[in-house]
C-alpha cells in the first residue's frame, strides 16, 4: 500500500551506506563495524542523514501501525545499533507490504458477502421470505381453505471456493416443513462447460427454471404440474457467447411437479435443454429480449416410481390423482417429456409462453388382468405483463428506479399489471382404462388471472391477484366447482 515511500527510504539508506563506506575514516570497514557510540571523528553528514532516515521511517512506521519490541534501541544509541534498528524496521515494513489486503465485506444491494482480495473466494448470505394470504369464494364443497401461509422461508448460502468451484445451498422452512431445495457444487471446467453435481432444478420448464423470487405471478402456471421441480444428479451446462445456453443432465427421475430427495425407483432420466438468445449481445434493441428453445427428457419408470398429482394454481388443491377405490395404478415403462418455450421482453413489456407434453406408461391390475396404457397429458400457458412506471421488464425481477427508501430520494416504487391464461388436459385414456375416477379427478383445468405487482424497492414486493379456474369433470354430479381465488403476497428477497 505504501510501496513508493518504502522504495525512497530504501534508496536513501543505500546511499547513506555507500557514503559511510567511502569515508576516509572508515574506508575498509562495513557499516556494522562502526563503533558502539558516536565518536567525535564521525562526519556530521552521516549523523544528519541517519537522523533524517530515522525520522522518515518512524513516520512510515506509524502509518502502517508497525511496532518494534520494547527492547529496541533508542535514537541516542551508537550508529551501528541505530542502523540495526533501521534494518529491523525495514524488514517489518517489507513484511507488512507483502501481507494481502483484508477481505472485502459488502452489505447492501449485493446483500451480505465476504470476498477475498483476489476475488477467488466468496461467501454470500441471502434469504427469501414469502407470506401469502388466500381467500376463496364459497363453492359449496369446501375444497380449499382461507389461510395465511408462509409459502417460502429460505436462507441462501452461495459462493466460490477458488477459481473453479462454486456452490449453492438453499433449505426451505416454509409450509410447516423442512426441505432441501438447492444443494450443489459447480466445477467450472472451461468458460463454456460447467459440471454441476447435487440437487438442482430439472432443466425442463421455463417458469420452473426462473428464480423463485423473480417470478411474475404468485403461483406457477399449470405446465409446471407436468415437469419435475428439483432432482438429484449431474448436469453439464454452459453459455456460449451470450447467445446459446445448453444443459444436459442425468437425474433420478422425480415425479412431475415434485421435489424429492433420493431415488424411489431404479430408472434414471436423461434431460436436455437448449435455449437461444441470438440477439442479446447485438445492437438490435427490438430483439435483445427474445429467447426461445426446447427441452426434453426421457427415462424408465418402474413400479417404485410415484405417479404425479396435479394441483390448481390458486388454491394448490389436488384436482387429479391416479387411482380409484379398487384400482392402484403404477408406472411401468418409459416416460418422455417435450417442452417448447419462449419469452420476449422489450422495454416495460414482457411475454412468456410454454407448452408441455408428457407421456408415461401406466399399468394397473383390474379383474386379475394387468393392462398398460400410454397416458399423454399436456398443458400450456401464455403470460403477459406491463410495467406501468416504465422500468425494464426481463426474465429477472423488476428493479424500481425510485423505491420507498427512508433516506435519499423517495419514490413510488415500480407498478406492474400482469395477466395469464393456462390450460392442462389429462389424457382421456386415464379414465377409459379405469386408472382415475372421474367423480374425483378432473379431466381438464383452465385458469385465467389478473394482478398487480408493486415493487417497493430492490428487495420487497407486494402482489395482488384474482384467479379463476374451471374444471371439467371431477365431481360426482358433473364438474368440480369453479375455484375463485383472491391472493396476496408479501415477498422479501435479498
Amino acid at each position: 500500500m505504501y510501496y513508493p515511500h518504502y522504495a525512497v527510504t530504501t534508496l536513501l539508506l543505500v546511499a547513506s551506506l555507500a557514503s559511510a563506506q567511502s569515508s576516509g575514516a572508515q574506508s575498509t570497514s562495513s557499516v556494522n563495524s562502526i563503533p558502539s557510540a558516536v565518536q567525535p571523528g564521525e562526519k556530521p553528514d552521516l549523523q544528519a542523514r541517519l537522523d533524517a532516515l530515522e525520522h522518515r521511517l518512524d513516520q512510515l512506521e506509524s502509518r502502517v501501525n508497525a511496532a518494534l519490541p520494547a527492547s529496541s534501541v533508542a535514537a541516542g544509541g551508537s550508529v551501528a545499533d541505530r542502523f540495526d534498528v533501521l534494518d529491523q524496521k525495514l524488514q517489518l515494513l517489507e513484511h507488512n507490504a507483502q501481507v494481502r489486503e483484508a477481505p472485502t465485506t459488502t452489505a447492501g444491494r449485493d446483500t451480505f458477502s465476504i470476498t477475498s482480495p483476489d476475488k477467488t473466494f466468496r461467501l454470500r448470505v441471502g434469504g427469501h421470505l414469502q407470506l401469502d394470504a388466500k381467500t376463496f369464494a364459497a363453492d359449496g364443497a369446501h375444497l380449499v381453505t382461507d389461510a395465511f401461509n408462509i409459502r417460502r422461508a429460505r436462507p441462501v448460502f452461495e459462493g466460490s471456493l477458488g477459481k473453479y468451484i462454486d456452490f449453492r445451498f438453499v433449505p426451505d422452512l416454509g409450509n410447516g416443513q423442512a426441505l432441501v431445495y438447492d444443494a450443489y457444487a459447480d466445477i467450472k471446467i472451461t468458460p463454456y462447460s460447467v459440471l454441476r453435481g447435487g440437487k438442482f432444478k430439472t432443466p425442463l420448464g421455463l417458469e420452473v427454471l426462473q428464480n423463485d423470487a423473480d417470478r411474475t405471478f404468485i403461483e406457477n402456471a399449470l405446465p409446471s404440474d407436468l415437469v419435475p421441480n428439483r432432482d438429484e444428479g449431474f448436469q453439464l451446462h454452459g453459455d456460449i457467447a451470450q447467445r446459446v445456453n445448453y444443459r444436459l443432465a442425468m437425474v433420478n427421475g422425480a415425479p412431475d411437479g415434485a421435489n424429492i430427495d433420493g431415488a424411489n425407483h431404479n430408472g434414471k432420466d436423461v434431460v436436455g435443454r437448449i435455449f437461444a438468445t441470438p440477439f442479446a449481445p447485438s445492437g438490435l434493441t427490438a430483439l435483445k429480449g427474445l429467447g426461445f428453445g426446447v427441452a426434453a427428457s426421457t427415462g424408465h419408470q418402474d413400479e417404485g416410481a410415484v405417479l404425479p398429482t396435479f394441483k390448481s394454481t390458486g388454491g394448490q388443491a389436488v384436482f387429479f390423482a391416479y387411482g380409484t377405490k379398487t384400482v392402484t395404478p403404477f408406472a411401468d415403462g418409459r416416460r418422455r417429456t417435450y417442452v417448447p418455450q419462449l419469452y420476449y421482453y422489450i422495454g416495460p413489456f414482457g411475454l412468456l409462453a410454454e407448452y408441455v407434453d408428457t407421456a408415461q406408461k401406466v399399468a394397473a391390475t383390474i379383474n386379475s388382468l394387468t393392462t398398460v396404457h400410454d397416458i399423454d397429458n399436456h398443458a400450456w400457458q401464455v403470460a403477459g405483463s406491463w410495467v406501468l412506471t416504465g422500468e425494464k421488464k426481463s426474465y429477472r425481477s423488476v428493479v424500481p428506479r425510485k423505491g420507498l427508501e427512508i433516506d435519499g430520494d423517495r419514490g413510488a416504487g415500480a407498478w406492474e399489471l400482469v395477466g395469464r391464461y393456462t390450460v392442462l388436459n389429462v389424457d382421456a385414456a386415464a379414465f377409459a382404462a379405469g386408472f382415475a375416477d372421474p367423480a374425483k379427478s378432473a379431466r381438464a383445468a383452465r385458469a385465467w388471472n389478473l394482478g398487480v405487482n408493486w415493487y417497493l424497492n430492490y428487495f420487497t414486493k407486494l402482489q395482488f391477484e384474482y384467479e379463476q379456474t374451471r374444471f371439467e369433470q371431477g365431481a360426482a354430479t358433473g364438474n368440480r366447482p369453479t375455484e375463485h381465488a383472491f391472493m396476496e403476497r408479501l415477498q422479501i428477497a435479498f
